[in-house]
């Protein structure tokens, strides 16, 4: 069942009532609170927290920054002996898949060349064959030195070179000894099989001398004083060791690297003598204090796994008084970091006003698209934003497109069926009362003859824009452009009970622009227009007509056959008048004395049997704005 008016009223009233209920914020207050909160948010809660971790004391303070740089110690350390993991799979990949041939000393040798230049962290990088004989690639310099290796005959070998048949997966070696490069090696041990058949080990090392520069560096970098132990009391790397030379050709015991006590660095030395253990924040992280030569130290350290049968040990050390300084740091980050934020509020506010303005121009040239004023929609300016940039882009794009749009499509008509369609549900084709307009050039295509197609089009176009304009001013609807002539009616899409009196009227209008036209071309040489217009009111069928891509928004109907009948009779009874205007009897009596008109009789129009009254409206008192009005006394039609 179909809603009562009323039900549809207070359907309406709720609505907006509704939407009046609805709160609505600016987008610049919504920017500035949301972005700008959330920046005071993130940077209040870093700065109370720092100012809270600023009251503790100095070993927790020092602890937090020590495990920051054992993390990064670590990494460092990791990324200086991975290559040599990844070198090695590399190598043994290609013997593995065929691609390389371990018999073959050429390939494996430029291979191995190869290989080694294009990673600068390895120091060298070997190939045994299960009889441990093989070739050996070096950094000997600046320069890499590649040669044959024979083991068969060495007493001392390391043990994971000979129980590689029994292994799968790479092994970390405990530091060895090299003889010919002066220096000890951590060492990868890769074995390699094909088909299940074991064909020897991919042997990669990596000098601890290179792990000392590179702690060295850091140091100078960042001011870490660094280390990495292999046990309680051997050193692997230490910034101090850079510039040290050691033999351990002969040592006795113990891995061949320097004891603690043997590095430039006193502190260390008395690191598990007289260290006492302190506090740390981290589970993992051990702490110690050591006091030596009247300063005092702090120590953190970890363990680190993956590179040998036992964890190494790396850590960091501090001089005391330095817990004051990174104390004042904290202090002059949280000043910083107030300043940051009233800067990142001030940002957020220009950038949410901004922001707004843009959205607020587009939002204004949206509403009056809504309107259909594509005229006076002034082109969005570019923005920074580049969503708002193609925003605007696009929306002057879609104005410009909508203003040749206007120029095909009736805005009147487009605007009335909007509103109509916001009104009701459906909008489907329905009989109505309407009053059909039709007009015409009298002898246009003579006149034609002596233009050329662009003067041809431009005199249409004015004489169509003057027509069209008096048919709106009365509410009417323009609904094409036939030719030289034009088909117009009123009551519909909006019921109009005046229909007839608002055709009348705008005819009136059209003859006196006519007229006023003519004076202007007579005054320039031209010929006058000479206008016929025919009206009949009467019931149509009103809708949506056409195909599937194209409709059109139009009437039906014998009515508006009747109209161009009157329109075709009025050629012959027009005579030597500018306008003529003719209507049948039932435009005549429903236009409740809208215009003088004068009966002209029954005539028979084309294509119609019988005859049809017709009533001239009497132009000449109306264009020269004196005389009266006659109301037609008979109501025959």
């Amino acid at each position: 069942m179909a809603a009562t008016p009323s039900a549809r009223s207070l359907k309406k009233a709720k609505l907006l009532a509704t939407r009046r209920a609805r709160l609505r914020l600016p987008i610049a207050a919504v920017l500035v609170a949301g972005f700008g909160t959330l920046m005071l948010l993130a940077v209040a809660s870093v700065l109370v927290l720092g100012l809270v971790s600023a009251s503790r004391n100095t070993f927790t303070l020092l602890n937090d920054r020590a495990d920051l740089a054992l993390a990064g110690v670590e990494v460092r350390v990791r990324n200086q002996l991975n290559p040599a993991r990844d070198m090695a799979r590399f190598i043994a990949g290609l013997v593995e898949r065929g691609e390389l041939d371990p018999s073959d000393s050429k390939s494996l040798q430029d291979t191995l060349r190869g290989a080694l230049a294009a990673a600068p962290d390895v120091t060298g990088i070997a190939f045994f064959r299960p009889d441990r004989t093989g070739l050996r690639a070096d950094r000997q310099g600046s320069a890499l030195h590649v040669g044959p290796e024979d083991l068969r005959g060495e007493k001392e070998v390391a043990p994971e070179l000979l129980n590689g048949a029994d292994r799968n997966t790479a092994v970390w070696a405990d530091p060895l000894w090299s003889k010919e490069a002066g220096t000890s090696f951590v060492t990868l041990f890769q074995p390699v099989r094909r088909n299940g058949h074991y064909l020897g080990q991919v042997v990669v090392g990596v000098s601890l001398g290179d792990l000392s520069r590179f702690l060295s560096t850091l140091y100078v970098e960042q001011g870490l004083n660094a280390f990495v132990l292999f046990d309680k009391q051997h050193v692997l790397a230490h910034p101090s060791l850079a510039g040290m030379k050691f033999d351990f050709s002969n040592k006795p015991d113990g891995p061949p690297l320097p004891r603690i006590d043997q590095v430039a660095d006193p502190a260390l030395a008395a690191l598990w003598t007289s260290g006492k253990p302190m506090q740390a924040l981290k589970k993992r992280v051990e702490g110690k204090s050591v006091s030596v030569l009247d300063e005092d130290y702090l120590f953190l350290m970890r363990s680190m796994a993956g590179y040998g049968r036992q964890d190494w040990i790396i850590g960091i050390g501090f001089r005391e008084d330095e817990a004051g300084t990174e104390i004042r740091r904290l202090y002059t980050t949280a000043l910083a970091g107030f300043g940051i934020l009233l800067i990142s509020v001030a940002v957020a506010l220009l950038v949410g006003r901004s922001i707004s303005a843009q959205v607020a121009r587009l939002a204004e040239a949206a509403d009056r698209v809504r309107s259909f004023e594509f005229r006076g929609i002034p082109e969005l300016p570019d923005s920074r934003l580049r969503e708002l940039a193609h925003a605007a882009t696009a929306f002057n794009a879609m104005v410009a497109g909508l203003r040749w749009f206007e120029t095909y499509v009736p805005k009147a008509l487009v605007l009335r069926l909007m509103h109509r369609r916001g009104a009701e549900a459906s909008f489907s084709s329905e009989e109505r009362e309407v009053t059909v307009m039709f007009t015409d050039i009298r002898g246009f295509s003579q006149m034609a003859e002596h233009l050329g197609a662009a003067d041809t089009a431009a005199l249409l176009n004015e004489h169509f824009t003057q027509l069209a304009a008096c048919i709106e001013a009365e509410g009417g609807t323009v609904d094409k452009f036939i030719g030289d002539a034009i088909m117009a009616f009123w009551g519909a899409p909006e019921e109009q009970p005046d229909h007839a009196a608002r055709a009348l009227r705008a005819a009136h209008a059209i003859a006196r622009t006519v007229h006023a036209d003519n004076r202007r071309r007579e005054a320039e040489g031209l010929p006058p227009i000479r206008v016929r217009i025919g009206l009949h009111s009467g019931p149509v069928v009103v809708g949506n007509i056409g195909s599937e891509s194209r409709i059109n928004y139009t009437i039906v109907g014998d009515t508006v056959n009747v109209a161009a009948r009157i329109e075709e009779l009025a050629s012959s009874l027009q005579g030597d008048a500018e306008v003529i205007v003719l209507s049948s009897a039932a435009t005549a009596f429903q236009g409740d004395g809208a215009a003088p008109l004068d009966c002209v009789g029954g005539k028979p129009l084309r294509g119609r049997t019988g005859t049809t009254e017709v009533w001239r409206v009497s132009l000449d008192e109306d264009v020269s704005d004196t005389g009266e009005r006659v109301v037609p006394e008979t109501q025959g039609a």
